[in-house]
């Protein structure tokens, strides 16, 4: 059974990294037509700024959260149905539908409670968080958050309907919600751009999060779905939800905190600085959302299903297999980005009125950021299996210790600039990482063991690969070929040709020493060459 579903969350796996990929490629062309309209400036930072008081709203609500909360019931509830042991339907409704009903009328009449308020108070607030601003700035900020704080809505709601969808282990809408809002984001800046008015982008972001956040899995629900207004906040259904969603609303995790503590202290430090973090981040979180969230997303959905089923040495070895190639991978990708952090910020975005100096300024933050891939990634996939299994509090305590712990240290890394940011991120996210490593080993039955055997061989194939990334950097640098003397004609030339190095000695090292994550389709090869040598 273990394997049958390794092979499912291979596959589903596979579909939301192919739609991560190709939202960080929309994602990208997003960042880049504001970098390339407007460089990296005090405008651009107040409109990274923006985002802050709705994420915070987002993050209060536990909206990116919603559907891991709520999916452990209604997995149990949809076992039952499959079981023949569910209760009999009451008001035209089945069990799940009620509880659905009831959790999402609750968490509607709180999301808009909280836009209203964010609408009236944005000023206070922002002006409080974001010290290092002018009045303008501020005014600025202000215009460009009521402007996106109405999308927390659609995506609150959204998030609700695919709890339902991912208990039923349909994927499709989960795929299609960050490819419409960033294309929404997109056409949105490209018609503001004709104008020189940034606040394009924010109206783009709006409506991309109706058709993502919202439409996508209503459409996708039709049918399977059924919903009606209940007010029943006292509900025993709805005191359970809030038990498990509780520790998302009120407590903070590094993974989301960071982004606003970058914000908070780039507002300090040089103007541009919010924007060079931001492009640096963009391009650490492609192998995030690559490997780690979308694994965890499919790998908390199967476990979810498993510990409602009581499976679990299943769940022990599902968790294990997927976290030991989550591991791996990011170890290996993050030593190319180690290697070239500027060849890759450049070749992304050193367009238009983002300049060198702007490349430069990124890649600073790359360098510390990427050292801490394995560390997000991991966290990643273990929060979501513990969310999974109807186990909030303790992860998100942990959490709350460590990014509370961390506030001293991102305070004081402003003295070396957005690199300290990067520093501190990979610090903290990386002890975020280790406490959720050890509580899944006593809580969640993990195989350390057999963990360290994957990752020992993949730390393998990542050293390797960055020693030879690098000679193939210097040889390229020492090659004086004309063509090369333009950056951009050496920055194609150094990523091109390193990335297949480096591709070469991840299929070839890690096919013989058996990496975890690597396709089984190289297996017979290597069985191949194995036969060969031992002949």
């Amino acid at each position: 059974m273990a394997d049958d579903l390794t092979l499912r969350i291979r596959a589903v796996t596979l579909l939301l990294a192919m739609s991560s990929l190709f939202s960080r490629v929309l994602g990208y062309g997003r960042d880049w037509l504001i970098n390339y309209e407007f460089g990296a400036t005090g405008a651009t930072d107040v409109y990274q700024a923006s985002f802050t008081l709705p994420d915070m709203i987002n993050y209060l609500l536990a909206g990116g959260a919603l559907s891991v909360s709520l999916l452990p019931r209604l997995s149990a509830l949809y076992a039952a149905e499959r079981a023949g042991t569910a209760e009999p339907n009451r008001d035209g409704l089945s069990h799940a539908d009620r509880v659905f009903s009831i959790v999402f009328t609750a968490m509607i009449a709180v999301a808009l409670a909280c836009v209203l308020i964010g609408e009236v108070l944005a000023e206070p607030i922002l002006r409080a968080w974001f010290d290092g601003f002018n009045d303008a700035q501020i005014a600025q900020t202000v215009h460009l958050t009521r402007i996106v704080l109405p999308a927390q809505l659609f995506f609150l709601s959204g998030g609700l309907i695919q709890a339902s969808l991912l208990a039923r282990q349909s994927f499709r809408a989960m795929a299609l919600t960050p490819l419409l809002y960033n294309f929404g984001i997109i056409a949105g800046g490209l018609l503001g751009a004709r104008t020189g008015n940034i606040a394009g982008f924010s109206w783009g972001a709006l409506v991309g999060a109706l058709l993502g956040g919202l439409l996508a899995p209503a459409i996708s629900a039709r049918g399977r779905l059924k919903w009606r207004p209940i007010w029943r906040p006292t509900d025993p259904e709805m005191k359970a939800f809030l038990w498990t969603a509780l520790p998302l609303m009120v407590g903070v995790s590094l993974t989301t905190v960071d982004e606003w503590l970058g914000r908070k202290f780039g507002s300090s430090l040089a103007p541009g600085s919010i924007s060079w973090l931001n492009a640096a981040r963009k391009v650490m979180l492609v192998p995030i959302g690559l490997l780690g969230q979308a694994a965890g997303q499919a790998t908390g959905t199967y476990i979810a299903r498993l510990h409602a089923e009581g499976a679990r040495d299943e769940l022990s070895q599902v968790l294990g297999k997927s976290l030991a190639a989550v591991l791996g991978l990011s170890l290996v990708l993050s030593v190319f980005l180690l290697v070239l952090p500027v060849p890759v910020v450049g070749i992304l975005f050193e367009y238009g009125k983002f300049g060198e100096h702007d490349t430069l300024a990124a890649a600073s933050a790359l360098v510390p950021l990427s050292v801490g891939i394995a560390a997000w990634g991991g966290q990643a996939m273990l929060a979501r299996a513990f969310y999974a299994t109807g186990d909030t509090w303790r992860p998100m305590i942990a959490s709350t210790v460590v990014t509370l712990t961390m506030l001293p240290v991102y305070s004081a890394s402003t003295r070396w600039g957005i690199a300290g940011l990067g520093a501190s991120a990979t610090l903290g996210m990386t002890a975020q990482a280790f406490v959720l490593l050890v509580l899944a080993r006593t809580r969640l039955g993990l195989d350390l063991r057999a963990l360290l055997s994957g990752v020992s061989r993949a730390a393998v194939v990542a050293l390797l690969a960055g020693v030879a990334v690098a000679l193939a950097d210097r040889l390229i640098r020492a090659s004086n070929l004309p063509f090369l003397a333009q950056p951009r004609a050496l920055h194609w030339a150094e990523t091109v040709v390193c990335g297949l190095v480096w591709l070469a000695v991840l299929v070839v090292v890690g096919a013989l020493i058996d990496m975890p994550g690597l396709p089984r389709r190289l297996q017979p090869v290597v069985a191949r060459l194995r036969r060969r040598k031992a002949d």
